[in-house]
């Protein structure tokens, strides 16, 4: 496991060969540790509760619900050389006080570009990660003989991400889908309204012409009943 002393070491290396070290963008010191790098919160984010893609850098955060795995892009680009690989472990500083956790994961040899992390929320109450925020830490090692195979992964792991953009077009064509299906409904049971309106509105009316008429006291009466009757009958038919 490579020390704070070996990563500036690796870093300065890589300044001289572009084959040799390890490669960090944006560096900043103060995410050095004794025994790793810290990472940071990057622009873009994805929740698999949601199914949507969170824009950090336009919000400034990224939410994370109760038990909600999200998708964290980190800020620094990292790059090694084949005589290096790297894991990514969880922050006390995040797991005790936000309740986060994520999955371990290793990062091969000869890889370049940046890293998509697995963040789950174990508390029942909503938390957040803000936008450049340390979250992880990143830990490097030699070694024994340079890696002979390629990482076979596309930098920055476009092909997850875009797996990830697809899923959010599926979830907004659904929520749309359910969106109209809403709409449906709701001209439907207007319709009802208006013809219940409509029927109400003639029975009123072959009252007042029709029976009035032959039996003054009978259609007073149930002049009377429907003056009742039909501002209760308006009243149920209003949208809820």
């Amino acid at each position: 496991m490579l020390s704070d002393t070996n990563i500036r070491q690796e870093i300065a290396k890589r300044q001289n060969s572009p084959d040799e070290g390890i490669f960090i963008d944006p560096f900043e010191d103060k995410c050095l540790t004794p025994v790793g790098y810290d990472l940071r919160v990057g622009k873009q984010g994805f929740s698999w509760k949601n199914k949507e893609v969170v824009d950090i850098e336009l919000d400034r955060k990224i939410r994370i619900e109760p038990n909600d795995t999200v998708i964290v892009q980190t800020l620094e680009s990292v790059s090694l050389s084949k005589g290096f690989s790297g894991t990514i472990h969880s922050m006390v500083s995040k797991v005790i006080p936000k309740g986060l956790s994520h999955i371990s994961t290793t990062i091969d040899p000869g890889w370049t570009g940046k890293l998509l992390i697995s963040v789950h929320n174990f508390y029942d109450i909503p938390t957040e990660l803000r936008f450049d925020e340390k979250f992880c830490t990143i830990c490097f090692y030699t070694v024994n003989l340079e890696a002979t195979k390629g990482t076979g992964n596309p930098s920055d792991r476009d092909d997850i991400w875009d797996g990830l953009l697809e899923k959010a077009r599926e979830q907004e064509k659904r929520v749309k889908e359910e969106r109209k299906k809403e709409e449906r409904r709701r001209r439907q049971k207007n319709n009802l309204r208006i013809f219940l309106l409509l029927v109400i509105s003639a029975c009123a009316l072959f009252t007042g012409l029709v029976i009035s008429p032959k039996d003054p006291s009978l259609g007073a009466a149930i002049a009377a009943v429907l003056a009742v009757i039909v501002p209760i009958v308006l009243e149920s038919l209003k949208p809820g």
